[in-house]
């Protein structure tokens, strides 16, 4: 791993500024055959998990050979890697293994077998061993901290990233779902002119009524009902999301849902809970059941190393809260190319709002059948609505592609049958395959904006998954 901001050892008490560097190429765990079952090693600094290797099932001699290369900010004397014995309902304590910070404070590699001894310091069981590697590097040591972020002309954006910097983009900025005409200051920029506040719902509904390949979305929440104009006149107020979509799919456009699966919402043989968290998940899929929308009800896993608890801990406490909506848009000269949405706002009920942010006002209007607030049960007359601030943005450029991309790899695991599920339709030729589809440009033939041009962006997409969520 590598240990970053801080750590204060035993042998001084100055504040150290580090990463603690790699925790081995290895953790190769070599457990006496008398100790292990479904062994496992996780590494603790000052109390908290900064690694931890998967599972192996019924082995003796385990052997891991996985690198963690882990930047921290901690107060810590010591390094622990603890081995434990995954169980169905948890899992036990095998034994501790415990590196003092004043050996790895040189920098120099620190490797060898070391006993494991369970917490009152003694051996844990003869012969009992873990062989490991771990190497500190102190920050200034490492040259991408020494110039910050984006500086100079080279920059060639954060590193150990899985996608890249795209340079060339174009970036709008929303402020909330909608910002009425005049009710934002005028802001004055350097060039003279006064930015333009847009509109986030109405650009969104215009890019998805001019796309003509395929619309993608993911949300945590999307609800089929609402509406992404409320002024009147507003094509957007005519028609709820779902009418949209299901009006696009009919055109021919590859209309995917990504939407997060809720544990506690079910619709069994008729029998229909609404869930803990309101998200609509059941409630959308079965409003687009028989038509050519394909909604995929994306449950969050924690993976088959981990014991039945994790596993149920993960899917009941945890979400998948990406919010993404990724369509073709027009080129030029006949092409397509592809623009992303991204940001905090899923396309769900209590979202609608503008700056004013009105609690009462617009029940009987704006918010008419889209009241909104967790804090009230039952009759809610007379109620506040609650209302929402949040921002969302609009990529045009290479970096949307990575979004599609990120959208793909999701959809592929989610898509992947399970249990029973494997007698059912495979949803992963559902996926265009853009590459294919000559008038569709791909990332590297995209337009780009001049770097010379005030309004080129560089961008580059992160983003917090892991392997059990996608298939990359």
């Amino acid at each position: 791993g590598s240990i970053g901001n801080v750590i204060e050892g035993q042998l001084s008490h100055k504040t150290l500024g580090a990463v603690f560097g790699s925790i081995g190429n290895v953790i190769e765990g070599q457990l006496s055959k008398k100790i292990t079952s479904d062994p496992y090693v996780s590494i603790s600094v000052a109390g908290a998990v900064i690694g931890r290797t998967y599972v192996m099932s019924n082995s003796e001699n385990p052997v891991w050979q996985q690198h963690f290369y882990v930047p921290v900010a901690h107060h810590a004397a010591e390094v622990h890697f603890v081995v434990k014995d995954s169980d169905v309902v948890g899992s036990q304590l095998i034994g501790i293994v415990t590196i003092p910070v004043e050996q790895i404070y040189s920098g120099a590699r620190v490797q060898g077998s070391y006993s494991i001894r369970s917490s009152n310091g003694k051996p844990c069981k003869p012969g009992g061993t873990l062989t490991l590697s771990i190497q500190y590097t102190s920050m200034d040591k490492l040259s991408v901290y020494h110039s910050g972020v984006g500086r100079g002309p080279n920059y060639q954006g954060v590193p150990g990233t899985y996608f890249p910097l795209r340079e060339g983009g174009n970036v709008t900025l929303y402020q909330d779902a909608h910002v009425p005409q005049g009710m934002l200051p005028r802001i004055r920029l350097g060039n003279g002119m006064y930015y333009e506040h847009a509109k986030c719902w109405h650009d969104m509904f215009h890019a998805i009524c001019q796309a003509r390949r395929l619309i993608y979305i993911t949300g945590w929440s999307v609800w089929h009902k609402v509406r992404l104009g409320r002024d009147e006149g507003d094509p957007a107020s005519e028609c709820t999301l779902g009418e949209l979509l299901r009006t696009k799919s009919q055109e021919g456009v590859r209309v995917l849902l990504l939407v997060w699966d809720d544990p506690t919402s079910r619709d069994i043989l008729g029998y229909k809970t609404d869930g803990v968290m309101g998200t609509h998940d059941e409630e959308t899929r079965r409003f687009f059941k028989h038509s050519s929308v394909q909604v995929l009800l994306c449950p969050r896993n924690a993976g088959k190393r981990h014991s039945w608890v994790k596993q149920t801990e993960v899917g009941t406490i945890y979400t998948h809260h990406q919010k993404t909506v990724i369509v073709d848009a027009d080129a030029g000269g006949n092409r397509r190319k592809i623009v992303a949405f991204v940001g905090g706002l899923d396309l769900c009920d209590g979202r609608y709002d503008t700056p004013q942010h009105a609690l009462f006002r617009t029940l009987e209007t704006d918010h008419k059948g889209d009241y909104h607030n967790p804090t009230f049960t039952g009759n809610v007359s007379g109620c506040p609505r609650e209302p929402w601030h949040d921002l969302h943005s609009k990529i045009d450029g290479p970096a949307a592609y990575d979004v599609l991309t990120n959208f793909e790899e999701r959809w592929l695991k989610a898509a992947k049958p399970h249990r029973i599920n494997k007698l059912k339709t495979s949803y992963d030729d559902a996926l265009l395959r853009i590459e294919r589809i000559p008038d569709i440009l791909g990332v590297f033939d995209a337009p780009t904006v001049s770097a010379n041009d005030p309004e080129a962006w560089h961008v580059q997409i992160f983003r917090s998954i892991d392997s059990n969520s996608v298939k990359g």
